[in-house]
């Protein structure tokens, strides 16, 4: 995700320098034209920007037979793969039996959700404090505390759906 990241950052700076550069080549345009031409590469960046960090839309989610956490909940689901998002209210200490989890709890519009983080497949969350907000793509399983997500990274051998966490704009997978 890094590289992907850093892609784009060089992209959009490059993207920049060429609108400079022309800008300052074409200097008989009127003020007009150049105001419309900074409002369109303000309302790019701005796209670029949300399609960065927005977690996958509805469509995405059908087609890889993702469901909300709120219906994998209501509709008492198990073993499914949801999508959602939720303010930190608890955050517990690490699991450290097997592979180590980073564990928090977070509240979502249905109720509460356990989310059980792989530290050996990806990264913590750092500085995670009660009342932020995360989204999260995962392996739902149902219990009688409202359940839990966990798979919310890559797959090394590529058998199993890759979920992901994003906080504070930073996508960790």
């Amino acid at each position: 995700m890094k590289s992907l990241y850093l892609k784009e950052l060089l992209l959009l700076i490059g993207i920049g320098i060429g609108l400079w550069w022309w800008q300052n080549e074409n200097s008989l345009e009127t003020k007009a034209d150049t105001s419309q031409l900074q409002q369109q590469v303000s309302e790019s960046f701005k796209s670029i920007k949300e399609n960065l960090t927005k977690p996958p839309t509805n469509d995405i989610s059908r087609q890889q037979n993702i469901v909300s956490i709120e219906q994998a909940q209501r509709e008492n689901l198990a073993k499914t793969q949801v999508i959602g998002e939720g303010k930190v209210i608890k955050i517990l200490p690490d699991d450290n039996q097997g592979s180590r989890h980073q564990r928090f709890i977070l509240q979502v519009p249905s109720g509460t959700i356990l989310i059980v983080h792989n530290l050996e497949l990806s990264s913590r969350l750092p500085d995670l404090q009660n009342g932020d907000t995360v989204s999260f793509a995962g392996e739902y399983i149902k219990n009688k505390h409202g359940g839990f997500v966990h798979w919310t990274h890559h797959d090394p051998s590529s058998h199993h759906e890759a979920g992901w966490l994003i906080y504070r704009g930073q996508k960790y997978q």
